[in-house]
Formats: structure tokens, C-alpha cells, sequence
């Protein structure tokens, strides 16, 4: 029971890997607020955490709107008090696409769940977090935010964008609130159109960020596939 007594707040909660990370958490003895934008995926999630005998609050939520981020986490402080893990996870991506033709619309829209949602929960959890003076934010970012991909403008810029909003708070908040980013690799998700490795595959990096066990580790990119070595080499 690597997260007993925590809580933690998973957006993109309802299916992929926001979804496995919530249940993994949930069976390492965590209480669990999670969302989503759509009901019937949310409330899903919340009956199998709950099958599991954990707490967990299911709710709406977009978060690239700051009215419902906040909502969420007047939600959240009701029910726990407290936030001791946050996972960014909820995100977007729009079909591959060369920047002379790409939709001012779809780069808005790209950009305004991957990097503004990661920036609008950080800072609403954050008071209780410092009140806490702990914590662990985990932020979903991805290969194509550490490298040159063609035909992914919007997505390879909201995740550089959540890579460098990662370093800054990591440096403005110290040792006691942790904060790093994963990169989970080719995951079978809806991103994805299904392909790649099961969802559940990557949850082992969450846990370990979320439990004691990372303590004084922050300011880290680390990979799903990777992440044991290198913990070492630094």
C-alpha cells in the first residue's frame, strides 16, 4: 500500500491512461477525484475504484475552461481537504497535419487543453498543496514535446509547453512540492487510434512519483520505459 492515506486528482480520467493510472493508484490504497469531460467514461471509472473499496469523487470537467477547473477543486477540497498527487493527463490531438494548412481552430483548441488545462488544475491545486507543504504533480507530456516531429505543430508546442511549465515549477516550488514530467511512449489510447502497449503498462512511473518512495526526485523527464535507469544516473 504504497498510497495509503493520499489523495489523488487524475484529469483525464475516463479512459487510457489517466484511467489505469487512477486504478492503480486506487490499489495502492490512494483515495481518488477524477475527471473527465464525459459523464458515462467518468462515472465508470468511479464504480471500478469504488469496486476496489477506495473513495473517489467521478466529476466533469473541461479543463481548458478555469469556471470548471475551479468548480473542480472547490469539489475536491469539500470532499478530501487535500491534494497530494496531481496527474496532468488529460489531452488532445488533432490529426497530423502541415503547419500551411493547419486550422487556426484546431491549434487554439490543442493548445487550450494540453498546456492552458495543465496550467489552470496546477494552480488551483497548488493552495492546498502549499498549505500541505507536500505534494507531487505529475505532468503527461510526451516524445513529440523532447523532439522534432513534422506534421505535429500543435501538439509538439503544447507538450514543449508543459515540458518547460514543468522546470519552472519545479523551480519555484523546491523540494517539498515535486514536480516532473512522463513521457508514457506509444500507449493504446484514443490518441493513438488503439495502437501501441496497454495503458497499464505505464503505471508503475505514476506510482513511484506519487509515493514516498520519490521523495527529493523533481525537476525530472523521465519515460515509461525507461525511468528505473534513469533515477540511477542522476
Amino acid at each position: 500500500m504504497k498510497l495509503k492515506d493520499k489523495v489523488a486528482l487524475v484529469t483525464g480520467g475516463g479512459r487510457g491512461i489517466g484511467k489505469a493510472v487512477a486504478l492503480a493508484y486506487a490499489r495502492e490504497g490512494a483515495s481518488l477525484a477524477v475527471c473527465a469531460r464525459t459523464v458515462a467514461e467518468i462515472e465508470e471509472t468511479a464504480k471500478e475504484i469504488q469496486s476496489l473499496g477506495r473513495e473517489c469523487l467521478g466529476l466533469v470537467c473541461d479543463v481548458s475552461s478555469e469556471e470548471s477547473v475551479s468548480g473542480l477543486l472547490e469539489k475536491v477540497a469539500k470532499s478530501f481537504g487535500r491534494v497530494d498527487v496531481l496527474v496532468n493527463n488529460a489531452g488532445v490531438m488533432t490529426r497530423p497535419t502541415s503547419i500551411a494548412e493547419f486550422e487556426i481552430k484546431k491549434w487554439d483548441y490543442t493548445i487550450a487543453v494540453n498546456l492552458r488545462g495543465t496550467f489552470l488544475v496546477t494552480r488551483a491545486a497548488l493552495p492546498l498543496m502549499m498549505r500541505q507543504k507536500s505534494g507531487s504533480i505529475i505532468n503527461v507530456s510526451s516524445s513529440i514535446g523532447r523532439g522534432a516531429y513534422s506534421n505535429f505543430s500543435a501538439y509538439a508546442a503544447s507538450k514543449w509547453g508543459v515540458e518547460g511549465f514543468t522546470q519552472t515549477l519545479a523551480a519555484e516550488l523546491g523540494s517539498r512540492i515535486r514536480v516532473n514530467s512522463v513521457d508514457p511512449g506509444y500507449v493504446a489510447t484514443k490518441l493513438t487510434l488503439y495502437s501501441g502497449s496497454k495503458p497499464e503498462s505505464v503505471t508503475d512511473l505514476f506510482v513511484f512519483l506519487a509515493s514516498d518512495e520519490s521523495k527529493g526526485i523533481s525537476s525530472r523527464k523521465l519515460t515509461a520505459s525507461g525511468w528505473r535507469s534513469e533515477i540511477r544516473q542522476k
